[in-house]
């Protein structure tokens, strides 16, 4: 099975690419519109329009990684004009010696040594050709300098390393492969070289980041900080005429390089900004509509409601209207949209198994029972897809706390690099009053944490609460709730960012789910108040574009 033979007609080869959905986008009135977006290299796609999806389950089953550590020798004899190329970089030939650089067939080596052995090797050409050995591990370059460190700098590549280790400092590491470009998608293998370091970086007291000063370099930056933990980060500042730190020891010397570590800056996390540390980032917003919030993958949903990091939305509603049914479906479409990677607690969605087997039928499109049950394949492959995007919390213990909620989300945020967080529910939490606390006082106090851990890292933190107990409306019916309603205190609503309500409504005229949108704090870019109807299919679990109720479809 082929993308064309389901009709779907994509350009690239590989990458993210939407394109027109063979479902729909001939029945609508603007035919060219691009609603079905596909994941070319995992063959999977979503409609943002109608809501269909499928898999063409060409994903391989995964296989135990094996490391494999080089067994060729290093030669470490270096012809004259490699030294003469590294001189005019102004690396000495003391320095190439002390960090074993090799040579082997025009192909410069750069040897990764962790404790004590060769784990790996990179190679690059004089004409920038890189390359490292086939299944060998993943590890910053010179790892066994960062041990016992209380400073560790941290560099975009070998070349700036070398630069440092010239101008005197040996606490110095590099990146194993670079930096991505600024809109890529987070990936489990890019960063892997975190995890064996983790130790080593959550213990060091300071972390300098001499990424290079591009986009690209930026974003690398930033990405790390955010993982690491930007309380314990400085970043440098190189001259204009500069893009990374070999170039300023070429132009300007060992001192000027040992001036911009000791002018190294921290991240603007303790409560001051200074206007020059978010020019770039304004200027982004100006230049770039992309800055937007993301779409939910409901474009009926967007004008009122969309999503952006560093954000917390308090999501409510009367209990069995589907709360965590959207937020599961919601999650799913940000994995196929974006990428996007989740730590999630939902202690009423136990056991686990369960749990997956609803995602899946929203991420494949299919029900998972029934005569139309999906194919084993289909269930195997999209379970192995979901696994590099979905990480269960809290469900080994006895009692669950914000606070140990916050600290596995830091751990996986730090190893995989989340980017979002759902709470559901907030009531089966183990709520710990502090003393003279009450309800009131508490709630904004944990709010407040969970507001200030979403800034830090980024993520966008979803809570799930349910309202207290409510009266119907005078037609018997359950009226629909605000984020007032829900037990505790008005600061579910005050402190929030964004506040929704899911609501099912039922008449002899329609049916359908109502996403109640009642505050949008940052409406410039994430939409403003507003209902928006959409269909629950009860085969697959999605939510799709609001038809009007026909009896006996499968909408409900």
């Amino acid at each position: 099975m082929t993308l064309e033979s389901n009709g779907i007609y994509v350009k690239a080869t590989s990458g993210q690419e939407k394109t027109k959905c063979p479902q729909c986008s001939h029945r609508r009135r603007k035919s060219f519109d691009l609603c079905l977006s596909v994941n070319i290299d995992e063959g999977v796609w979503n409609c943002h329009h109608c809501g269909w999806s499928g898999s063409l389950n060409k994903r391989p089953k995964t296989i135990e990684e094996v490391l494999i550590k080089p067994t060729k020798e290093i030669k470490t004899r270096l012809p004259q004009d490699i030294i003469d190329w590294f001189a005019d970089r102004c690396i000495s030939e003391n320095t190439l010696e002390q960090e074993k650089i090799g040579f082997d067939n025009s192909w410069i080596q750069f040897p990764f040594y962790k404790d004590g052995e060769v784990v790996n090797i990179k190679s690059r050409t004089l004409a920038k050709g890189f390359k490292q050995e086939k299944n060998a591990e993943k590890c910053f370059y010179r790892f066994d300098h960062m041990q016992g460190m209380e400073t560790i700098i941290i560099t975009e590549g070998e070349m700036d390393a070398l630069a440092l280790v010239e101008s005197g400092f040996n606490n110095v590491v590099s990146v194993p492969d670079g930096a991505t470009a600024p809109n890529s998608k987070p990936t489990d293998r890019k960063f892997s070289y975190l995890i064996s370091a983790e130790e080593h970086l959550i213990n060091a007291e300071t972390i300098i980041l001499c990424t290079d000063s591009d986009d690209a370099g930026k974003h690398l930056r930033d990405e790390l900080s955010r993982r690491i933990g930007r309380e314990k980060c400085f970043r440098v500042t190189f001259p204009l005429d500069c893009k990374d730190m070999n170039d300023v020891l070429i132009k300007y010397g060992e001192d000027r390089v040992s001036e911009i570590i000791s002018d190294a800056h921290p991240y603007p996390i303790d409560g001051v900004v200074e206007i020059k540390d978010v020019i770039d980032e304004a200027i982004d917003l100006l230049n770039k509509p992309e800055h937007m919030g993301l779409s939910t993958g409901w474009s009926d949903l967007d004008d009122f409601y969309r999503i952006s990091p560093s954000e917390v939305s308090v999501v409510t509603g009367v209990p069995n209207m589907g709360k965590s049914e959207w937020m599961d479906a919601l999650m799913i479409n940000m994995i196929q949209e974006y990428g996007w990677k989740f730590g999630v607690f939902s202690a009423e969605n136990f056991p686990v198994k369960h749990h997956l087997l609803k995602l899946v039928g929203k991420f494949a499109g299919k029900p998972f029972y029934g005569e139309e049950k999906m194919e084993e394949e289909i269930a195997r492959n999209s379970m192995e897809i979901l696994d590099d995007h979905i990480k269960f919390i809290g469900t080994q213990e006895n009692s669950v706390t914000v606070a140990s909620i916050m600290e596995q989300a830091r751990l996986l945020n730090y190893r995989y690099g989340l980017n979002g967080l759902i709470i559901d529910p907030w009531n089966t939490l183990e709520h710990k009053y502090g003393d003279g606390d009450n309800e009131t006082n508490y709630i904004s106090k944990v709010l407040s944490e969970l507001t200030a851990f979403a800034k830090v890292t980024e993520l966008h933190i979803w809570i799930v609460a349910h309202p207290r107990k409510m009266e119907n409306g005078v037609d018997r019916k359950p009226v629909v709730p605000t984020p007032y309603d829900i037990s505790g205190s008005a600061n579910w609503f005050n402190k929030a960012d964004n506040a929704v309500t899911i609501h099912r409504h039922r008449s002899d005229d329609d049916d359908y789910v109502g996403v109640h949108v009642h505050k949008i704090r940052f409406q410039y870019k994430n939409g403003s108040p507003g209902i928006c109807k959409l269909n629950y299919n009860v085969k697959t679990g999605k939510y799709e574009t609001h038809i009007e109720r026909v009896k006996e479809n499968l909408f409900r």
